[in-house]
């Protein structure tokens, strides 16, 4: 459908072809089947490559069923995508991604030969979970119609199909083998699916969590909330777990529910649900007070009106990108449950440093203009510039000075201590280490999952905020302060000017997650028409590939590999790409023998 995120639409050379399946939209009612190896039918709907996510989602709906494929993009995303790139969504954490939920495709290969792939035995949950699991491939010739051989069974133990430990894999290109499915097109084109479908528990209930202290604190209620539920005997699980941090909850303007000031930093969303009204109403309440226990207040929707309600925010995550006329990077990464923590803290790194930096620039800007000739209103008496302005320029520029040595330090120590920051602000240098005073005993840790040393960083301090890097406060206040009089319009309203200029260049990352199972959407808000921004943001992209790594996570979830992140991926990982490329096209007819830029099939 040419929609997705990682560039598998952009033809890579001048003999490279794009395809366009969006006319593939046939879509049939939804069927109660036997499927191979099963006894008893199961719901099913058979959809065209180019069907709208969404339509699926409404026709299994009008069902009475639920599509468990549900990513972000389900408006405009479509079938073959989700197959070719093993799409998940808020419901992941339940039923899985595509491949847990595909009763059968069927596919084109780049030499004209039709290819229906059948999942046997389908064990109607998490493919993971299954010991072995069984498909059965069958070759047709160029009509589609006759045989070509025998069909052949292809055999996968389950938990090969993710990394351990995370709800999301798609890194894994060989996969032993399986044509199709998260190959993001490289063996052929996905022409239609079929998808198993699920019945939603009777009884629903859709809980709103808002934390209002730090991330690193909040974040692992997401953890405790999934270990909860997935330990209760019964009576109620976890069906869509979602999380937006605090610059998609101002990006949506969301509606703040608990009685306070200020917005939350972090929302989760949950559905729990089941047959038993009260064990689902109960898992509900324990669910708000795990929230409680981490600063956070919880909202409990029963009616399908007010659940909605709930879930709308999360719909309109492409706010984060107006500011940008809805350019970005989005980039996803899956990251295990118990480092999530962790991976926050080290955005939050990324986002302090890029503020600052951003800051030290329009100090630059602001600096190189007070040093050119300055607009004023002149009075009636004609006082000369030089008489008018007075000393001035020269105090405006002594506090950019001073303010950006300041601001710099704090950049380039931001693993130094907090109390080094102060005593040299004091002018009395960093003394040497001692016994930490009782002040300094006091102070917590950031984040329960990974040990902090006392006293606070600087990066700590600025991400709690005890301490501020302040433009009102530090900068504008003072200036206007300097350039106070009718006279000196014209400066104020340039010192904003430049102001909104380099704000318009500032970069920040936003996270929103499948929370439930890992999968977190990295979004970089940029503007197109800026190229030192764009290199910027590529820089932290190369970041963020890193930190999931380091955390033991894998470099893509939903949005598979594309072009974007050629470069990102490892060696093992290129070669299960290789492997594959030599099981399907051992005469290397397809691409001319080549597999990625950089990397031969030889």
């Amino acid at each position: 459908g040419g929609t997705g995120y990682t560039g598998g639409a952009i033809p890579l050379d001048k003999l490279s072809a794009v395809i366009n399946t969006e006319k593939l939209e046939a879509l049939g009612a939804v069927e109660m089947m036997t499927l191979p190896g099963l006894s008893q039918p199961i719901a099913t709907i058979h959809c065209g490559a180019g069907v709208v996510t969404r339509r699926v989602m409404e026709a299994a709906d009008a069902a009475g069923r639920v599509f468990a494929v549900d990513p972000t993009s389900a408006d405009a995303s479509c079938i073959g995508g989700n197959v070719a790139m093993n799409a998940g969504g808020k419901k992941a954490v339940l039923w899985g991604t595509a491949i847990d939920n595909l009763a059968s495709w069927k596919m084109v290969t780049p030499q004209a030969e039709w290819m229906l792939v059948e999942r046997i035995d389908h064990n109607l949950g998490k493919i993971h979970d299954a010991e072995m699991t069984r498909f059965r491939i069958t070759r047709f010739g160029r009509d589609g119609k006759m045989p070509r051989g025998e069909p052949e069974i292809l055999d996968v133990p389950g938990r090969s199909f993710r990394k351990e430990g995370l709800g999301k894999d798609v890194t894994d290109k060989f996969l032993a083998g399986l044509p199709g499915i998260q190959k993001e097109g490289c063996d052929g084109i996905i022409t239609s699916a079929r998808f198993i479908l699920h019945q939603m528990p009777k009884h629903t209930r859709t809980v709103c969590l808002e934390f209002y202290g730090q991330v690193a604190h909040s974040v692992p209620s997401i953890v405790e909330i999934k270990a909860y539920l997935d330990r209760r005997p019964g009576g109620a699980i976890l069906a869509g777990l979602e999380h937006l941090d605090e610059r998609y909850v101002k990006a949506v303007g969301y509606a703040t529910k608990a009685k306070r000031a200020g917005r939350p930093k972090m929302v989760l969303l949950a559905d729990i649900v089941g047959e038993d009204d009260k064990a689902v109403g109960e898992a509900a309440s324990a669910v708000v007070r795990i929230a409680n226990a981490r600063g956070g207040e919880g909202f409990v929707a029963v009616s399908p009106e007010a659940r909605k309600q709930f879930w709308l925010d999360r719909s309109r995550t492409a706010a984060i990108a107006k500011h940008t006329n809805a350019f970005k990077i989005n980039e996803d990464v899956v990251i295990p449950l118990e480092r999530l923590g962790d991976y926050s803290d080290g955005i939050e790194r990324i986002n302090i440093e890029l503020s600052l930096k951003n800051k030290i620039r329009l100090l630059d800007a602001l600096e190189e203009f007070f040093q050119g000739e300055l607009p004023v209103h002149q009075e009636a008496e004609k006082l000369t510039l030089e008489e008018l302005l007075g000393g001035r320029p020269a105090n405006a520029t002594d506090l950019v000075r001073t303010t950006r040595e300041r601001w710099q330090w704090m950049l380039d120590n931001l693993d130094g201590s907090l109390r080094d920051f102060v005593e040299r602000e004091e002018g009395r240098g960093p003394k040497d280490e001692g016994q930490p005073t009782a002040d300094e005993e006091r102070e917590t840790e950031i984040s329960p999952l990974v040990p902090r040393p006392s006293p606070l960083t600087v990066f700590q301090a600025l991400q709690n905020h005890t301490q501020r890097v302040s433009w009102k406060a530090e900068v504008r206040e003072p200036l206007m302060q300097i350039f106070d009089g009718r006279a000196f319009d014209p400066i104020r309203a340039e010192i904003y000017a430049v102001h909104k200029r380099a704000l318009k260049s500032r970069l920040f990352v936003a996270l929103h997650m499948h929370a439930g199972d890992g999968n977190v959407h990295t979004n970089i808000p940029v503007n197109s028409d800026d190229y030192a921004m764009l290199q910027e943001a590529n820089v932290a992209v190369a970041r963020i590939m890193k930190l999931a790594r380091d955390l033991n996570g894998v470099i893509s979830g939903e949005h598979g590999i594309g072009i974007t992140k050629l470069d990102y991926l490892e060696a093992h990982e290129i070669d299960s790409f290789a492997q594959y490329k030599k099981r399907v096209d051992p005469e290397g007819r397809f691409n001319r023998g080549k597999l990625l830029p950089g990397a031969n099939l030889d």
